[in-house]
């Protein structure tokens, strides 16, 4: 590792403490927080341009998702195979400083203004009711929680590793930001969730409780509560729920309710910005995931129809249990 490197990482592990946050909340009443898509895009990686088609504020910022990795094509015949690897190791390692970068200052003080009035309203509830909330602002929160929780994990594993990250964050996915984890990473953790969601339908999930219609989260079974975590990733994969009971029920449940508020949050804020055609191919496979729709082997006209689909069923009162108990047909 550089010098150079691990001032950055040091410089971002101190962001991520909360300072820019702090200075950034006082200036929440001069700032739209609707705008915030437009702001994070001259923060965002200059070797990716944003497709204008999708200048919407129904997309998260751009500095919340995964940078550009720009590497080289590959080696041609004769071509130096050290300095080969060389190019694709400073393409690795561009790709997490811009990563770290956003995660623990950009993000943080972009989130600053939305943190302040989301506390000032007391949750979803209140920005819903007072109708200030974008998707994009909702996104921005919840991807800048999850990041910011990491970075400190991550830096770490960065400054001893640097330009070899890749090769170790597949053993330690979980506490990598979103913004830093690259195409093969999100592939494999998508791969692994459709896998632990087939297996839970498999040899989990009584059959009595497949397809059944339920009220409410306090009508799930406790199998049937584990099961519907498994589908949206709410507890660890790593935890043998098939053998052991998860600790703290109660944890489960009330993380399933925050869940449930969330997707009830963004569901209305993708309708309220325009619909399924406006958000961003990236931005439409995150919604899928969050959601509990397969993604992998699908077309993005087909990603948009099971998105749509789903909306539907939240208008005709279908609840996301029902929906999440039912055997996939696709």
């Amino acid at each position: 590792m550089t010098s150079t490197t691990t001032t950055f990482v040091a410089g971002a592990v101190a962001a991520a403490r909360g300072r820019t946050v702090r200075q950034t909340a006082v200036r929440a009443s001069t700032t739209r927080p609707g705008l915030l898509l437009l702001q994070s895009k001259a923060f965002y990686s200059s070797s990716s341009q944003p497709d204008p088609r999708y200048d919407s504020p129904i997309n998260g910022p751009l500095s919340t998702l995964p940078a550009h990795l720009d590497l080289p094509p590959p080696r041609k015949p004769g071509e130096s195979v050290l300095g080969y690897y060389f190019k694709i190791g400073k393409g690795y390692l561009s790709f997490y400083k811009t990563g770290l970068k956003n995660a623990a200052w950009v993000n943080p003080r972009l989130a600053g203004p939305v943190m302040a009035r989301w506390r000032e309203d007391r949750g979803y509830a209140g920005m819903v009711q007072n109708k200030w909330i974008t998707r994009s602002d909702l996104q921005l929160l919840k991807r800048n929680q999850h990041d910011f929780r990491r970075i400190p994990f991550f830096a770490v594993l960065f400054t001893i590793c640097g330009e070899f990250t890749p090769f170790v964050v597949a053993l330690f996915s979980n506490i990598v930001p979103i913004t830093c984890r690259i195409p093969t990473q999100i592939q494999s953790d998508r791969k692994k969730r459709e896998q632990r969601i087939k297996a839970s339908f498999e040899a989990f999930l009584p059959s009595t409780s497949i397809n059944r219609p339920v009220e409410g989260l306090d009508k799930l079974t406790w199998k049937e509560k584990v099961h519907c975590s498994t589908v949206v990733g709410r507890h660890s994969g790593l935890w043998p729920s098939r053998i052991l009971p998860l600790p703290f029920g109660f944890v489960l449940h009330k993380r399933l309710s925050r869940y449930e508020v969330y997707l009830a949050t963004d569901d209305m804020l993708i309708a309220k910005g325009g619909g399924v055609m406006k958000l961003s191919p990236p931005e439409l496979e995150v919604a899928c995931v969050d959601r509990g729709i397969r993604v992998l082997g699908k077309s993005e006209q087909q990603l948009r129809a099971d998105l749509q689909r789903w909306l539907t069923d939240s208008k005709k009162g279908v609840t996301i249990w029902e929906r999440w108990l039912a055997l996939p047909t696709s």
